[in-house]
């Protein structure tokens, strides 16, 4: 397939995280060619938090940072994301981190230096995993159908957007990527109140109130609950 990566890339966002400033520099140079929205960390805590907030399409670690290594960084993203791109650019022959890099899923890894010609093949090689189409079919109602479109976090029932609070499109995303296995208490606590300093805004309650608030805008008995344990989406249809 021949794709032009600056076209390709334009519409699509990349969190890049490193912590040493000349790398740094460098390779966000490289990638402003390619991607208009693109977001720089300096270590591993500020890349999860810039994930979080801005859900990136793409997210490039460095596996050596201060506070969350790259690794660590992936981790977190691969507990309830499988669909980021994740590159991890890596020490010369790692091969202990290469072996855990695989066990995430990771889409490719990179030695460093990354030569330019290297950054390119491997944006390449991303081109052609993206679906152009970005919007994820649902559910099957009333030969209707519901459609998430992850670029924008909006939810559709043919062509007309759903309203949804912040937290609830935190919580039918979690859902929708966690492959219809079940997400538990801790989970969905990590995913919709991570920015939420109050202890007190948080409880089981408070779980069982948003399951209910997002299943009336949802079609009946989509969202499907294991008695103590937690909540899963049923399959598209």
């Amino acid at each position: 397939m021949s794709v032009d990566l600056n076209t390709f890339f334009q519409n699509r966002s990349v969190l890049y995280a490193e912590d040493d400033v000349v790398s740094r520099t460098l390779y966000a140079d490289h990638l402003s060619h390619y991607f208009n929205t693109l977001f720089i960390a300096e270590n591993g805590q500020q890349a999860i938090e810039l994930y979080r907030e801005k859900k990136p399409d793409i997210v490039i670690l460095d596996i050596n940072m201060p506070l969350l290594s790259g690794l660590d960084v992936s981790k977190i993203i691969r507990r309830n994301d499988k669909q980021t791109k994740i590159i991890l650019l890596t020490a010369r022959n790692d091969k202990e981190a290469l072996l855990k890099a695989i066990e995430l899923g990771l889409t490719t890894y990179l030695e460093k230096p990354v030569k330019r010609e290297q950054l390119e093949q491997a944006l390449l090689k991303l081109s052609e995993q993206f679906d152009d189409k970005k919007k994820i079919k649902l559910w099957n109602f009333d030969n209707q159908y519901y459609f998430w479109c992850q670029s924008k976090q909006e939810l559709f029932f043919q062509s007309d957007i759903i309203t949804l609070t912040k937290k609830e499109k935190l919580l039918l995303e979690l859902l929708i990527f966690s492959n219809h296995d079940k997400v538990n208490y801790q989970q969905i606590y990590d995913a919709v109140w991570f920015e939420d300093n109050n202890a007190k805004n948080f409880s089981e309650v408070s779980i069982k109130s948003i399951i209910k608030k997002l299943r009336t805008k949802l079609p009946p008995d989509v969202i499907k609950n294991v008695y103590g344990l937690g909540y899963y989406l049923a399959k598209p249809s």
